[in-house]
């Protein structure tokens, strides 16, 4: 199955039911559950059209409550938790037959400047010398034929490469880190709200497995049962997902079967237009 860009955003959106309760639908594919970065993007989108059009998210912060069924759509209710002159506040309850499955605050600013300063920009890593996110999957499905893909098969509405850790059988740690270089294939209004629709869905994209690279265990191997437990996202700048970005992610710390896991945003330039962080469960099982 294949997916454009615009084939994407229809998923992504979520359409009003009834005054302040919206509905999305589910992404086709092989997943056991619903990817958690659909039901993070699509409640974005439902909190979006809360607010004034001349507000713009600047955070979501969600928790994930339940494993999403892929087999029946999602309900999105919206509560005004506040509207001021500069900033409104959204919460987002997502449920499934009448179960809450994810929860997130969304909070919207009106654009101002103010001071400004960013940490230095990483040294990227040539995207020549990575590994696309298809190949890799081909490579994960030729050692596990069971394991199941987070998103169809043929992908083409985004370009995911990445210095993915492949040695499935016998994994070797290393530094908590990983890169990915990511954007949307396809053309986007300029600072429209679906490059951060565009954005939150890619940020949920294997920042779990960071936490795991620091341990002989991959999320392939068999032996790892993970789980994305809470995950926000910051815009900090105006974003263009049609454009490649850089994705510096490590993790500082794992401990009582959790590992948490920070992101960074980076234009070709080295601006940091978005930052990301998300705690994970990582639970050895035999």
């Amino acid at each position: 199955m294949s997916f454009d860009l615009n084939q994407l955003l229809d998923y992504l959106h979520t359409e009003r039911i009834q005054g302040n309760q919206f509905e999305g639908k589910i992404l086709p594919g092989e997943r056991p559950a619903v990817f958690g970065g659909q039901v993070f993007a699509q409640s974005l989108d439902a909190a979006i059209q809360t607010v004034d059009a001349d507000r713009r998210a600047h955070s979501i912060h969600g928790h994930f409550l339940r494993a999403g069924d892929i087999s029946q759509p999602i309900v999105f209710d919206v509560v005004e938790l506040r509207t001021g002159r500069s900033f409104a506040t959204r919460q987002v309850i997502a449920t499934q037959d009448g179960k809450t499955i994810f929860q997130a605050t969304v909070s919207f600013q009106t654009p101002e400047q103010g001071l400004s300063h960013q940490q230095a920009a990483p040294t990227s890593v040539d995207r020549d010398t990575m590994v696309s996110e298809e190949a890799y999957w081909q490579e994960i499905r030729q050692h596990r034929a069971n394991m199941h893909q987070l998103r169809p098969t043929d992908f083409s509405a985004l370009e995911i490469l990445g210095n993915f850790r492949r040695d499935f059988t016998e994994p070797q740690t290393g530094e908590p880190k990983q890169q990915l270089w990511l954007k949307a294939n396809g053309t986007l209004t300029a600072d429209s709200n679906d490059h951060r629709l565009v954005l939150a869905f890619m940020s949920d994209m294997h920042l779990l497995t960071t936490a795991l690279q620091a341990h002989p265990y991959t999320f392939a191997c068999g032996k790892i049962q993970q789980a994305s437990l809470d995950h926000t996202v910051w815009f900090y700048e105006d974003i263009d997902v049609c454009n490649w970005l850089y994705y510096d992610m490590h993790s500082p710390v794992s401990a009582g079967a959790r590992g948490l896991n920070h992101g960074y945003f980076y234009t070709e330039t080295g601006k940091l237009v978005a930052a990301a962080s998300q705690e994970g469960l990582i639970r050895v099982r035999d």
